[in-house]
C-alpha cells in the first residue's frame, strides 16, 4: 500500500508544479487554439458548400451531395487526429521528464513533441493516435482530450443496445477486448516516442513486455491505483460538500450563494487536480523503465518570465473552475424551464402517444408540453404514431405502415405498451383531448414515403388554425419540412431536431432546436440563446441528466418521467439549498 501511495500521490506532490504546468499548458494551446482552429474550418466548408448543419440526421446525405465540405471535413478530421497524437506525445515527453528527475517547461515537452511528430511519418503517428482512441472509454489510463468530446455513444442508442442480449453481449466482449489490448500494448508510447522504435518493434516489444505475470501485475496496478485516486477524488468532493452544508447553516442567503460558486470552483479544481494525479501515474509506469529525452534544450526562459508563465497558468485554471460552477448556480437558481412529456406518457404509465397516456399524465404529472408524433395515413389524414412499422405496438396485428391504412383503418387498430391499451387516436382527437386538459402539444411530423415539403403543406391546410388559436408548437428531424413550415407560417414556432450536433451552430430558420442531451455543451447551449434559438433537450430520464441539462441553460426538457423532473425543477428553485445542487454538481463530473 506504502508503495502504491508513493506511485500515485507521493510522486505528484514531488513535482506538482512542473506536472501541472505540462497539463495545463496542453489543455489551453488544444482549447484556445486547436479547437477554434478546427471549428473555423468547418464553419468555412459549410458556408463554401451551403451546408445548414451536420448532424447523425444528414451526415450521410452531406457526404454524398457535399463534396467541398466533405474535403474540408475530412482535412479537419485529420488535423484533429494529429493534435491528438501531439497531446498524447507532449504528455509523455513532459512527464516523463519529470519523473526522471528533470526540470522542463511546458514549452519545451511541447516543442519536442512537435519536432517528434513531424520525423514520425503516417504509420507511427496512426499507431499512437489509435492506441489514444483504444485508451479512451477506461477511466484508469486518464487520457481524456477536449478534442474527442463528441466521440461517444448517443444516450438514445444505449435503451437499443441494451434490449437484446446479443447487442450488450457483443459490446461487452468488445470492451473486454480492448482493455485486453490496452494492457498488452501499454509500452507502445513510450516504445515510440522515447525509444524511437518502429511500429512493428513497438508492438512486438510491448507484447512481449506484458506477457504471463507481467501483464497481470500491470492490470492490478492500475486498477489499484485508480481505485485510490478515485477514493481521494470522492474525499476532496466529500469535504467540499460538508463545507457548503456548513455555509448553509448560517441562513443567509448571499452567504449561501457566495459559498456556493466558491465550493463549486473547488469541486471544479478537485477534478482538474486529480486528473493530473491519475495521469502522472499512469505515465509514470509506462516509462520508469525507459531512457527519457533530455528536454533542457529548449529551457531558455528566465525566472521572471516562469513565474509569469506560472501566473497565467494559475489563472486559467481558476478561471477553468470558476465559469462551469457559475453557470451552474446561475443557470439553476429560480429560472422558468419548460417541462415536456416525451410522447405523453409519464413513467409507463400507458401507451405513448394515446389519449389515456395524455390524460393521466397531465393529470398527475403536469406537464408545460406533451410531446407527440404523427404519421400521414393513406387517404390524407393524421394519426399519431411514432414507428414507421406498426408490429411492436400492435403485437403484429398489423406489419403495415401508417400511409399504408386509411385513417378509419388506422384508428380501429388497438395498440399494447407497459401493460396498457389503447386505440391509435386521430390527431382531431388528441388535439381535443389536449384542449380539454389545458395542456400545450409539441407536435413531431414524421416523414416515411411521401415528399417532405407536401407534407408540411398538408398538415397546415388542415390544421394551421388550431396550432395558432392554442399556441402549439412544432419540430422536426426533416429540413425541408422544417423550412417548408417557416415559409407557410412565420409565426408557428418551429424547432429543427438534431440528434448530435458536430459543427457547432445549425444555420436554419427554425425558431428552436431540440438535441440529444448527452451532446449538449453550455457554450453552444449559450451561443444559440444569443441568436434567439431556444434549446430542447431531449430525451432526459434521469436526474443527473436533468440537472445537467437544466443547468446548460436549456429552455425546455423532454422526458419519459415529467414526475421526477418536476421534483427536480422545485428543489432547483429552493435557493437556499444549494449543497444539493452541488451534489449533483459532483455526480455530473463522476459521470462525464
Amino acid at each position: 500500500m506504502k508503495r502504491l501511495w508513493e506511485l500515485t500521490w507521493g510522486r505528484f506532490w514531488q513535482s506538482r508544479w512542473a506536472f501541472s504546468r505540462v497539463y495545463l499548458a496542453v489543455t489551453i494551446v488544444i482549447a484556445a487554439l486547436a479547437i477554434p482552429i478546427l471549428k473555423g474550418l468547418v464553419y468555412v466548408g459549410q458556408w463554401l458548400d451551403n451546408v445548414p448543419f451536420l448532424s447523425l440526421s444528414n451526415f450521410k446525405q452531406m457526404l454524398v451531395q457535399n463534396p467541398a465540405f466533405t474535403v474540408i471535413l475530412l482535412m479537419a478530421i485529420v488535423v484533429l487526429l494529429a493534435v491528438f497524437a501531439w497531446q498524447l506525445v507532449s504528455y509523455v515527453l513532459g512527464f516523463s521528464a519529470i519523473h526522471a528527475g528533470q526540470k522542463p517547461t511546458a514549452l519545451s515537452a511541447m516543442k519536442q513533441a512537435g519536432h517528434q511528430i513531424r520525423r514520425m511519418g503516417f504509420g507511427r503517428s496512426a499507431l499512437i493516435v489509435a492506441y489514444g482512441l483504444l485508451a479512451l472509454p477506461f477511466p484508469m489510463l486518464t487520457f481524456h482530450s477536449a478534442l474527442l468530446t463528441d466521440v461517444k455513444i448517443p444516450e438514445f442508442v444505449w435503451p437499443t443496445i441494451m434490449a437484446t442480449t446479443w447487442m450488450w453481449g457483443t459490446l461487452a466482449i468488445l470492451f473486454v477486448g480492448a482493455l485486453f489490448l490496452v494492457i498488452r500494448f501499454f509500452y507502445v508510447l513510450p516504445e515510440l516516442v522515447l525509444h524511437q522504435q518502429s511500429g512493428k518493434t513497438a508492438l512486438r516489444n510491448s507484447w512481449h513486455k506484458t506477457a504471463g505475470r507481467a501483464g497481470w501485475r500491470l492490470m492490478f496496478k492500475l486498477f489499484f491505483g485508480s481505485l485510490l485516486i478515485g477514493a481521494m477524488t470522492l474525499l476532496a468532493f466529500g469535504v467540499t460538500y460538508l463545507l457548503q452544508l456548513g455555509i448553509e447553516q448560517l441562513g443567509n442567503l448571499d452567504a449561501s450563494a457566495l459559498g456556493a460558486v466558491l465550493t463549486f470552483i473547488l469541486a471544479t479544481l478537485s477534478d482538474i487536480l486529480f486528473s493530473i494525479v491519475g495521469l502522472q501515474f499512469v505515465l509514470g509506469l509506462m516509462t520508469r523503465d525507459y531512457q527519457v529525452v533530455e528536454l533542457t534544450d529548449f529551457v531558455s526562459k528566465s525566472k521572471r518570465s516562469k513565474r509569469w508563465v506560472g501566473a497565467f497558468l494559475i489563472l486559467n485554471l481558476i478561471v477553468q473552475g470558476a465559469t462551469p460552477s457559475f453557470w451552474f448556480v446561475v443557470n439553476t437558481a429560480n429560472r422558468h424551464m419548460k417541462i415536456i412529456s416525451h410522447r405523453g406518457v409519464d413513467g409507463g404509465n400507458g401507451v405513448q402517444n394515446t389519449i389515456p397516456a395524455l390524460q393521466d399524465t397531465v393529470a398527475k404529472a403536469h406537464p408545460d408540453y406533451v410531446e407527440m408524433d404523427i404519421r400521414q395515413t393513406k387517404d390524407g389524414k393524421w394519426v399519431l404514431m411514432h414507428d414507421p412499422n406498426l408490429t411492436t405496438l400492435t403485437k403484429g396485428a398489423s406489419n403495415k405502415s401508417i400511409s399504408d391504412l386509411t385513417l378509419q383503418q388506422a384508428t380501429a387498430l388497438t395498440v399494447y405498451e407497459n401493460g396498457h391499451t389503447a386505440k391509435i387516436p386521430s390527431f382531431a382527437a388528441y388535439a381535443k383531448a389536449a384542449e380539454q386538459a389545458h395542456v400545450k402539444l409539441l407536435v413531431e411530423i414524421k416523414t416515411e414515403r411521401q415528399t417532405a415539403p407536401d407534407l408540411a403543406d398538408s398538415f397546415l391546410k388542415q390544421l394551421k388554425t388550431v396550432m395558432n388559436q392554442n399556441g402549439w408548437e412544432m419540430h422536426s428531424l426533416n429540413y425541408s419540412v422544417v423550412q417548408r413550415l417557416k415559409k407557410l407560417d412565420p409565426k408557428l414556432p418551429v424547432g429543427m431536431i438534431l440528434p448530435g450536433d458536430f459543427v457547432g451552430n445549425p444555420v436554419t430558420n427554425a425558431d428552436f432546436y431540440t438535441m440529444e442531451y448527452s451532446f449538449l455543451t453550455r457554450e453552444q447551449v449559450e451561443s444559440l440563446n444569443e441568436l434567439r434559438k431556444g434549446v430542447y433537450a431531449w430525451t432526459v430520464n434521469d436526474e443527473t441528466g436533468m440537472v445537467a441539462a437544466y443547468s446548460q441553460g436549456v429552455q425546455g426538457e423532454i422526458t419519459d418521467d415529467a414526475t421526477t423532473l418536476h421534483a427536480v425543477m422545485q428543489d432547483s428553485d429552493k435557493a437556499r439549498l444549494m449543497h444539493q445542487k452541488l451534489g449533483r454538481y459532483i455526480v455530473n463530473i463522476l459521470a462525464e
